[in-house]
């Protein structure tokens, strides 16, 4: 793959691999630890649900304004930076809990510094890698990014189960290793992704951004879409509560779970890359949201454990599809100008999915888990039927 030539594009792939398997890891890390010291409570999920959406907080605060940083500042240096505190919050996380003085409240401000870094690094991410290898090709770039990505989401919950059961300082000297990689991995690159000078104010260029997505049809449908993200979310936090409370499998069982999902998600990845060229991609992107909210919904019912993990399968092998097709489209339809702004407002809707932990939460203590997966299907096919039916420009979109 041409894509796979230029030595910065393989750098930024690494780090990017790791990043996403830390993401794994540290969600099932915080939710477990979380569960294990307020298991006597009745609001247990709720609490794991606050933890691992903090990051979300400081993300849907600060997206629009670091997106808009994207387009003005050199990319390279906001990844280095960000990347930076990301694995320095990791090490102090590791620390309290090896140290054993890790209170569960601890994990708030450490996920809110960390969201913050997060702000800025996804939207100069997302366009840097645009930087490398240019508009053709970012499909193919961004099919084999995630195909990549998630061979480490593969392995990274199963690992990370396995982890846990040993102690979950180790899974958190992990998160550092992987952090650390991801740091250490978008140095030696040479692409700085240097923007045009610009003369308006940081506040003008925000409303500008706002200003073209509202006029703009497909654009505007697809980050409606996006918004369904929140279900993602809220379907995320049951699913250790399906391995701790309806199967009792354990922390294992929870990483088989994640396994299965990032599996389907791996195939719908490279199935992307090897077909190319994709037509019809507004259609093709309704369709993989309401598959995989069907997905979802076959987990909800599921009386077998082996139902669960085929189910959560399909509904990998779909949303990976979809979250590839939503950013690449959103790039390569959006002007060159206004790429970082239109990606920090996309990571403003999209990670609205991390809110879902404490909507999944709250809902648990209140009408149950399978209930509250069931709940997580019905949304996730809300949004893309919705865009069917309202969106004549998404669904001619090509």
């Amino acid at each position: 793959m041409s894509v796979l030539r230029l030595l910065d594009y393989r750098l930024l792939l690494i780090g990017n691999a790791m990043t996403f398997a830390g993401f794994q890891v540290r969600q099932m890390a915080q939710a477990w630890l979380v569960l294990e010291q307020t298991e006597s409570s009745s609001y247990s999920a709720l609490y794991a649900g606050v933890v691992n959406a903090m990051p979300g907080f400081a993300i849907i605060g600060l997206s629009l304004y670091a997106g808009t940083v994207s387009d003005r500042k050199e990319r390279w240096r906001i990844i280095i930076v960000s990347r930076f505190v990301i694995v320095s919050m990791m090490i102090v996380s590791a620390l309290l809990v090896s140290l054993d003085v890790i209170l569960w409240w601890h994990l708030i401000p450490v996920g809110l510094v960390m969201g913050a870094a997060f702000a800025f690094h996804n939207p100069a991410s997302q366009t840097y890698a645009m930087d490398i290898v240019g508009r053709e090709k970012l499909l193919s770039a961004a099919s084999l990014n995630t195909a990549i990505s998630n061979v480490a989401n593969i392995a990274a919950p199963a690992l990370g189960g396995y982890l846990i059961s040993l102690g979950l300082e180790w899974a958190f000297w992990l998160l550092v290793v992987l952090y650390g990689t991801s740091f250490l991995a978008i140095i030696p690159s040479s692409t700085r992704g240097v923007p045009a000078a610009v003369s308006r104010s940081i506040v003008a260029d925000m409303r500008a951004g706002l200003s073209y997505v509202a006029r703009t049809p497909a654009i505007r449908w697809l980050l409606i879409v996006g918004m369904g993200s929140l279900f993602s979310g809220i379907a995320l936090a049951m699913i250790p509560l399906f391995a701790r409370s309806i199967f009792d499998v354990g922390s294992t069982g929870y990483g088989q779970l994640l396994l299965a999902q990032g599996t389907g998600s791996l195939i719908g990845s490279i199935a992307l890359t090897a077909t190319g060229g994709i037509r019809r991609k507004g259609l093709l992107i309704i369709a993989s949201s309401v598959v995989s909210a069907g997905g979802l919904a076959l987990c909800a019912v599921s009386p077998w454990y082996w139902m669960a993990l085929a189910s959560l399968f399909v509904t990998g092998l779909s949303s990976g599809v979809m979250f590839i097709l939503v950013p690449t489209t959103i790039q390569t339809h959006a002007a060159p100008e206004m790429r970082g702004r239109v990606m920090g407002i996309f990571f403003m809707v999209v990670l609205i999915f991390q809110l879902g932990w404490i909507v999944g939460g709250a809902l648990d203590s209140v009408i149950g888990t399978r209930p509250t997966m069931l709940m997580a299907a019905i949304g996730t096919a809300t949004t893309p039927m919705l865009a069917l039916w309202r969106s004549a420009a998404l669904r001619r979109l090509t």
